[in-house]
């Protein structure tokens, strides 16, 4: 191989903005050409079809198609040629002098649900979803629910949006349109955009009955993009459409009779989590984002000054919040709002690159401030309107662009012309960089048909360019990841991540459909999407608000954000304390949860499969999977159903209705009780508990809290612990892991860039019962620079029985009373009666040795004692006592008037301190819990208050 050759190869992976080798020519081994028709078999469940074209140029979609050569076999019946794999059959008419059509071309997927489904080119008119999953579309800017954001491909008029159809579909195959996409140049430094073209038909090539025409593009086309793609443009239809008529499925661009089409066939069955690793595969790895990326965000739309960004971190740090990312809306440069244009015809001051020093008078001081405290970086940027006169690079990037700085004309926004780009970046960007700007916020609002260059929209190459822009990522000889924010452009853009969904109105319906459309998501590999957390147009209420939070938890990224309003913030500790108090302990939660997000990130960048995906990737055979979109499975050890609806009037509480699948036993996070499979779990929800559920037997890898402050989520932690979701022995065996590297440069993709750690615990293999639980502390599978050699941890043994005795390595350790200090130096271990949780607290351990634990239980498991929902109800009797002493002076009831409830309260704590005592303790709390209830009954409270206590004490 030549070395210019290498170099390309090398240059392609830029476009992934990795390291990684991808190279577009297929092996010709794979390659099936007759006549105009050429095939070529990627893998056994993709095949490329072309007609009319041999190309083999990377595109915004496929970067890699030398992949290996699967089995397959070709062959002729008569005049039909028969390529077969594994997993499909593709029949082609040899005889055929027209472009690809149902006349000429069948695939047969051989098994979806034990059936064979054959697929033909379809004709606009009639067309379906054909069982299509979805996908995701540009942003949810003013979305208020499902009413209005249509992720129906097929009928969604908005050709702005961006919408792309799902990878998966239930009726077991997708096809993938590539033809006329925009290419990438093989320039070995930073490769391009270029888009050579397809000859426009004649008018007789596109003389077509209706009813047979094959849609080219989607509604809203324009004619520039569908003569890119080399199809018949239909005016009269154009002209309806932009009036607003229903045009019932007649495509306003389709097939010639002789058109070129570049085609991907994915026929995966049901196998979903397969056809995106494949996807993958061609299309480029979803990038592992920065570990400091999961972390937590700030954000508010206003003109903040340096001192009162860093008051912000300050009460950050006051309320021992943890805080990640410092994000500056574009108040940072200089604005006018006066409603005048500027020279590109943009509202002045909307654009900016120089900072408004009466706001930032040092901006690099502050920055430095930010950096001393961990936290990173990132500026707002609307780029719309070029380099105007008053900014403090101008006649720099005027002189750069061969503009006289004297005639004060404007340096107009060229993204796909490479000076522009070059010299932007080099000239007025990278100062930014250089003060400490880690990332740019892309808030690109300016038109999608803004470039004039078919099939090229300013989102998707703005994501290309930030997110690849070797003058940020490599300066200094840096191999630093990419990492923006901005919007979706469409198919390949889960290559250029992070998301930012845009301005939503904060509603029920707003949130409920957000949960849905993250989901959606993962179908087209954008697993990183993040949300203005509250949502972003108007005041969030606080029991919104509290919801949300709950779910940016459980989601891909964790931002808050809202735009310029006197009323409108988003920081916790302004709202009340009933609310704050719960939104706390989801931000604690969401920070602890790192180390997991952070090894099931790894696993999307080797598999395809994102963080959150649905249910039906697990499960595909289930019909429930598919109507109970908005619950999810949040990596490999949890499913989430987040709460997206008020609480009932005069209760506490709020419905949701949860499908348990069969299989594993789950166990929920927050009551410990642990359910079978397949059921719909109904169950009223108080405001401080969510619907998150354990797979039993996983093991979880968190953060502990003493590590909690600004800036740590970028860290490797030294004390990780591991919480083990026993429950109740339901699992005799379980596994888990974590994944670590330096957490910001690209060396994950190679040896010696990360490190796998295993653990696994089992309670007796093959017996019915065991009181003798074993942990494996697995050594580090790899190595990376400024890996630990030492580490200690908590293991949290959720829902088992105390311990009689703990040995490590054959030493035993000392038993303390739960949330009491650990003087010892092998270590202790002590029971939480509350959670029902033994907890074991290690010395530093070497990371490149296994280390075995042996746990003598004061139990035998499995014990349905501990898979009941005891912990929950501790938490609502703390309620529901805070619930009466909040009625004195009101409705005043005397503590001894509800002793039994008191009692029943303490239960967990009294296991706490006399960890002997919970077997007993176990057996009694239902004759407890049940004389509280009969007490509270016999009060003289309103009703409404009564009904709330007793809705909080039922079993």
């Amino acid at each position: 191989m030549g070395l210019s050759r290498v170099l390309y190869l090398v240059s392609l992976g830029l476009l992934a903005a990795a390291s990684d080798i991808l190279d577009p020519t297929p092996d010709p081994k794979a390659v099936v050409q007759y006549g105009q028709a050429r095939f070529t078999v990627l893998t056994d469940s993709i095949i490329r079809m072309q007609y009319g074209q041999t190309h083999d140029d990377p595109t915004f979609v496929v970067l890699n198609r030398r992949l290996p050569v699967p089995t397959f076999e070709k062959s002729m019946e008569d005049n039909l040629l028969v390529i077969a794999t594994a997993n499909l059959q593709l029949r082609y008419d040899t005889s055929s002098e027209t472009t690809f059509d149902a006349s000429n071309l069948q695939v047969v997927v051989q098994d979806v649900a034990g059936q064979p489904v054959s697929w033909a080119p379809e004709p606009a008119a009639g067309k379906t979803l054909d069982g299509n999953l979805l996908g995701t579309a540009r942003t949810l800017d003013g979305n208020k629910g499902a009413s209005n954001m249509n992720l129906d491909c097929l009928t969604n008029d908005r050709p702005d949006l961006h919408c792309t159809l799902g990878l998966v579909s239930r009726n077991g195959w997708v096809v993938v349109d590539d033809t006329g996409r925009p290419k990438f140049d093989n320039d070995t430094a930073w490769p391009w955009v270029y888009q050579p073209g397809i000859p426009v038909p004649t008018l007789d090539q596109c003389q077509i009955d209706g009813s047979k025409q094959r849609d080219c593009g989607y509604i809203g086309i324009s004619k520039t993009e569908c003569d890119g793609k080399g199809c018949c443009f239909d005016q009269s239809l154009a002209d309806r459409a932009a009036r607003g008529e229903k045009l019932n499925g007649a495509p306003q661009c389709f097939y010639s009779s002789v058109a070129q089409q570049d085609l991907y066939f994915f026929g995966h069955a049901r196998n979903y989590k397969q056809a995106l690793l494949e996807f993958t595969m061609i299309s480029g790895k979803v990038p592992l984002p920065p570990r400091y990326a999961l972390g937590v965000f700030y954000s508010r739309y206003w003109a903040y000054s340096d001192y009162e960004e860093m008051e912000i971190v300050r009460q950050y740090e006051g309320h021992s919040l943890p805080l990640d990312v410092q994000v500056v809306d574009m108040d940072w440069h200089i604005t006018m709002y006066n409603g005048t244009t500027d020279q590109a015809g943009e509202q002045m001051g909307w654009t900016g690159f120089t900072w408004d020093k009466h706001l930032f008078p040092n901006a690099k001081a502050f920055l430095n401030w930010c950096k001393a405290r961990g936290l990173k970086n990132t500026l707002n940027l609307h780029p719309a309107s070029g380099v105007q006169p008053w900014e403090e690079r101008y006649a720099e990037m005027a002189m750069a662009m061969g503009i006289d700085p004297k005639t004060s004309k404007y340096v107009p926004f060229e993204p796909t012309n490479k000076t522009f780009v070059t010299n932007w970046n080099n000239i007025v960007l990278a100062e930014r960089e250089e003060e400490g700007i880690d990332f740019w916020w892309l808030d690109w609002q300016q038109g999608e048909d803004w470039i004039k260059m078919a099939g090229v929209n300013p989102t998707f190459w703005l994501n290309y360019i930030f997110f690849t822009n070797p003058n940020h990522w490599r300066r200094g000889g840096a191999d630093n990841r990419g990492m923006l924010l901005h919007r979706w452009g469409g198919l390949g853009n889960h290559r250029y991540q992070v998301g930012f969904s845009g301005d939503v109105v904060p509603l029920w319906d707003s949130l409920d459909f957000q949960v849905y459309f993250t989901v959606t998501a993962s179908n087209v590999a954008f697993g990183f999407w993040s949300h203005d957390i509250g949502g972003h147009i108007t005041p969030s209420p606080p029991e919104l608000y509290t919801r949300w939070i709950q779910w940016g938890a459980f989601s891909p990224m964790f931002r808050t954000h809202c735009t310029k309003n006197a009323d409108n913030y988003r920081r916790i500790w302004l709202y009340p304390f009933s609310y704050y108090s719960v939104m706390r302990r989801f931000m604690f939660m969401r920070w602890s949860m790192v180390p997991y997000l952070y090894s099931m990130a790894r696993h999307t960048h080797d598999t395809g499969v994102s963080i959150l995906r649905p249910m039906y990737y697990n499960f595909p055979e289930s019909d429930e999977a598919y109507s109970y979109d908005r619950q999810y499975m949040f990596g490999e050890s949890f499913l989430v159903a987040p709460i997206t609806a008020a609480m009932a009037p005069n209760f506490n509480t709020t419905q949701k209705s949860v499908w348990i699948p069969a299989g594993t036993p789950f166990v929920s996070w927050h009551s410990g009780e642990v359910f079978n499979g397949p059921t719909v779990l109904t169950r009223n929800f108080t405001l401080d508990e969510m619907p998150v559920f354990a797979v039993a037997g996983t093991i979880v890898p968190l953060r502990v809290k003493g590590d909690i402050g600004t800036g740590t989520s970028q860290h490797v932690p030294s004390t990780l612990k591991l919480t083990v979701f026993c429950a109740g022995g339901a699992a005799v065996y379980g596994t888990g892991n974590v994944y670590e590297d330096d957490g910001v440069t690209n060396s994950y993709k190679t040896t010696g860039g990360g490190a796998t750690t295993n653990f696994q615990y089992n309670t007796g293999f093959n017996q019915q019962s065991s009181d003798q639980l074993d942990f494996e502390f697995g050594a580090a599978n790899g190595t990376f620079p400024g890996m630990l050699p030492h580490r200690a941890y908590e293991v949290e043994f959720r829902g088992t029985w105390p311990a009689a005795a703990v040995t490590l390595d054959g030493k035993e350790l000392t038993e303390i009373i739960y949330d009491m200090p650990c003087a010892s130096a092998v270590g202790c271990y002590a029971y939480n009666g509350r959670h029902l949780s033994l907890h074991v607290y290690t010395p530093a351990l070497s990371t490149n040795t296994t280390h075995i634990m042996e746990v003598q239980l004061t139990g035998v498991l499995p014990s349905p004692a501990l898979q009941s929902n005891f912990p929950g109800q501790m938490q609502r009797l703390v309620t529901a006592k805070q619930v009466l002493d909040d009625q004195w002076g009101i409705h005043t009831v005397h503590q001894q008037d509800y002793y039994d409830l008191i009692t029943a309260s303490e239960a967990g704590m009294r296991i706490t301190y006399m960890p002997s005592t919970a077997a007993a303790e176990l057996a009694a709390f239902s004759n407890s819990l049940n004389a509280a209830m009969g007490e509270v009954g016999a009060l003289t409270l309103p009703d409404d208050v009564k009904s709330v206590v007793l809705e909080l004490l039922q079993p």
